[in-house]
């Protein structure tokens, strides 16, 4: 059996489902309408009249926030974008995942990019992906939004833990933001013991709610 599968959601976008986890990448009730609301919506737009910032994303996976980032920043916003991923999708996988994008050259840039080394997507938009594990990282910058991206406290609670939450305030400007799609109890009560000020929000199709923390 395969690892990863393709599979359509009900926007029509595509999710990969990883068969080892049993679950995923994105919501099954649309991939690219549940990024765009929980971490573009709720996360980039709130940021938009920041000339320069850095994005910090846990759990890279199929690059949908990545290229949606670049897509909805103002043309002339510096972002500089660490992506930590500790099992890439293999390259045959994202060749068949463009191809149901509109932007396919501009994701397969992306998607391309070598890994754990900076590179200029565009005179604007540094991109760093990390082939590493978060409970283990070691952290080079400070960042203004994080996209939590992981699988759910459930299948991976290792990584939703107080420990990587502390580590990821400590590396926060003040006045940052942490999103994520999650919304259970015990994520909410470890970021706020990790520091941050938690916020429940409306969440994406079939969810009811999402989560935001700040670091004041």
């Amino acid at each position: 059996m395969k690892r990863f599968e393709i599979q359509t959601t009900e926007d029509g976008s595509l999710t990969i489902y990883d068969t080892l986890f049993n679950e995923t990448f994105h919501s099954k009730y649309g991939a690219r309408s549940e990024s765009e609301y929980v971490f573009i919506e709720q996360g980039l737009k709130k940021f938009l009249d920041v000339p320069e910032i850095n994005i910090l994303e846990i759990g890279f996976g199929t690059g949908m926030n990545t290229l949606l980032t670049l897509l909805n920043k103002p043309i002339e916003q510096k972002i500089y974008y660490e992506a930590i991923e500790l099992f890439p999708l293999q390259q045959e996988l994202v060749e068949l995942y463009s191809e149901s994008l509109p932007e396919k050259e501009l994701y397969l840039k992306l998607m391309k990019a070598k890994w754990d080394e900076e590179q200029a997507i565009t005179p604007n938009f540094i991109l760093f992906k990390r082939n590493e594990n978060i409970t283990k990282l070691t952290y080079n910058k400070n960042f203004n939004l994080i996209y939590f991206d992981a699988f759910s406290p459930k299948t991976q609670p290792e990584l939703w833990s107080v420990e990587v939450f502390e580590q990821i305030y400590k590396h926060s400007h003040p006045g940052s933001a942490i999103v994520t799609y999650a919304s259970s109890g015990v994520v909410k009560q470890n970021l706020r013991n990790a520091g941050f000020i938690v916020e429940r929000l409306p969440g994406p199709p079939h969810k009811h709610h999402m989560v935001r923390g700040y670091k004041i």
